[in-house]
């Protein structure tokens, strides 16, 4: 009994035994604010489905379809699944193995003799293993296994949030042309009705051939700037049938809502610090990091032994109404590397090295992140007050042609002052409607800098190792059945 005692305590200790090593948040310089920041009166908090800051039932249509419909969506989705049945996969190494077999003869003895006689055989058998994880491979590699597909949901994640701000940003392309379209169309008309004024000017004398060219010119240009805005409303509208996965052939989306009626959401910027916390890319680099560190663990328990407990039992009877003879064995083995060629020393440092690796991605990544918002904030400000300064210049440019138009109409201005005034306007009207365009992306891309409003459906991270019959969970659904959560 005394001799048992240290023993069982011995092999408690060795299972006990881990050499993932302790695993710490990389250090990162984390700045005290942003330099483009500005007061926080009347901002919002990003919600889980920020799209919707733009109250825009067609925009809500679009996003949900595309949660469920775009491809890039549903493959990762797929990839996800791969990493939880890699889980189950690792998970099943901590559970023992259990394998049946069933066999049957028949043998005849001294087939020329008159007295040959036939013997039958049936035999089962049924063989269990478990290998004993002494030094914690097993829990190592489930530990990294697990790490993945945490990893695998926040770059879902992270995906989600740069297509549904591709979509928006889309969208807001599509209406902004359409917008554009309707100037162009509008300053045509305007166009063609001047071209009628000179041309009748012509007639009576009082203008000249070389007035009437000019605005020709004046008229084809615009037709061909028509043209183009076109072709790019068609590229846009394709481009958001990609997005919901669809054929462009089979997509249309006829809303014409002006691009000016869109409210231009004001987000509450939190600390840099939150944004370690916020934005799913850079949990999905940690957790890569932390499936690294649990490699190493892995890597450092190939250099000691293994050890498979067994046991078989076996019947054999003549018949199957015979008594059955039956036999069962124990057995145990230890193996141990000896020489492995450098390949155990190779594969630690390798893993060693992903891990560093890993950690400058994850500093990076982090880097990254900060100046992703400042570029955000910097571009949002700037937009905000092109888009003062352009409407006022459009405003203006509107009225020095009402003005101008009526002033040539009664001949006390030059045909070159008119022409100028309509190039104005036509230019300060397109350039307002791309500014309007500007200020509502970059708020898209504020949100996707701030990392969105997926904050909300982070799951519950277990620190214990995963059965094989009790998977992760994660907080995505099937396409189709069940719209992913975002």
């Amino acid at each position: 009994m005394k001799k048992v005692l240290p023993l069982a305590f011995s092999t408690f200790l060795l299972a006990s035994c881990s050499f993932i090593p302790q695993y710490s948040q990389p250090s990162v310089e984390v700045p005290s604010r942003w330099k483009s920041e500005t007061a926080a009166e009347n901002k919002v908090e990003i919600p889980a489905k920020w799209w919707t800051l733009y109250q825009d039932d067609t925009l809500n249509s679009l996003a949900e379809e595309a949660l469920t419909q775009n491809l890039d969506l549903r493959a990762g989705f797929e990839r996800v699944n791969q990493a939880r049945a890699a889980l189950r996969i690792a998970g099943a190494s901590m559970l023992p193995s259990a394998n049946a077999s069933l066999g049957a003869s028949r043998t005849r003895t001294d087939p020329a003799s008159a007295k040959a006689t036939n013997v039958n055989n049936f035999s089962g058998g049924l063989a269990i293993s478990y290998d004993l994880d002494l030094f914690g491979a097993n829990r190592a590699t489930i530990e990294a296994a697990r790490a993945s597909l945490y990893g695998q949901q926040y770059e879902q994640e992270a995906l989600k949030l740069v297509t549904l701000g591709d979509l928006t940003s889309a969208y807001f392309n599509l209406l902004t042309t359409r917008e554009r379209v309707r100037i162009a169309e509008d300053n045509l008309k305007n166009f063609r009705e001047v071209l009628h004024i000179i041309q009748v000017r012509v007639d009576t004398g009082l203008d000249s051939d070389l007035e009437l060219s000019q605005q020709k010119v004046a008229v084809s240009s615009s037709e061909a700037a028509l043209a183009t805005h076109k072709q790019q409303e068609a590229i846009y509208q394709n481009a958001l049938a990609l997005l919901l996965g669809k054929a462009p052939q089979t997509f249309s989306l006829d809303s014409s809502k002006n691009i000016a009626d869109f409210p231009v959401p004001q987000i509450a910027i939190e600390q840099p610090s939150v944004l370690l916390e916020r934005r799913p890319d850079i949990h999905s680099v940690e957790q890569s990091l932390i499936a690294a560190n649990a490699n190493i663990g892995a890597a450092r328990a190939a250099f000691f032994p293994s050890i498979n407990l067994g046991g078989t039992a076996t019947a054999a009877a003549a018949s199957l109404g015979d008594p059955a003879s039956t036999v069962l064995a124990l057995a145990s083995s230890l193996t141990a590397p000896i020489f492995s060629g450098g390949s155990l020393e190779g594969g630690l440092d390798q893993a060693t090295s992903q891990q560093r690796e890993l950690v400058e991605t994850y500093r990076k990544t982090v880097l990254t992140s900060f100046r992703e918002v400042e570029d955000a904030l910097a571009t949002t400000k700037a937009a905000a007050e092109r888009e003062v300064a352009l409407r006022s210049a459009m405003n203006n440019a509107r009225r020095a042609y009402e003005i101008s138009r009526k002033r040539y109409e009664v001949g006390t201005i030059d045909f070159q002052t008119l022409l100028d005034t309509q190039a104005s306007l036509l230019s300060a009207e397109d350039t307002y409607a791309q500014a309007l365009e500007a200020k509502l992306t970059a708020s898209v891309d504020l949100v996707k800098a701030l990392g969105g409003g997926w904050s909300e459906l982070v799951p519950e991270q277990q620190s214990t190792p995963i059965p094989a019959s009790a998977p992760a969970s994660a907080p995505t659904s099937e396409p189709e059945e069940a719209p992913i959560k975002s």
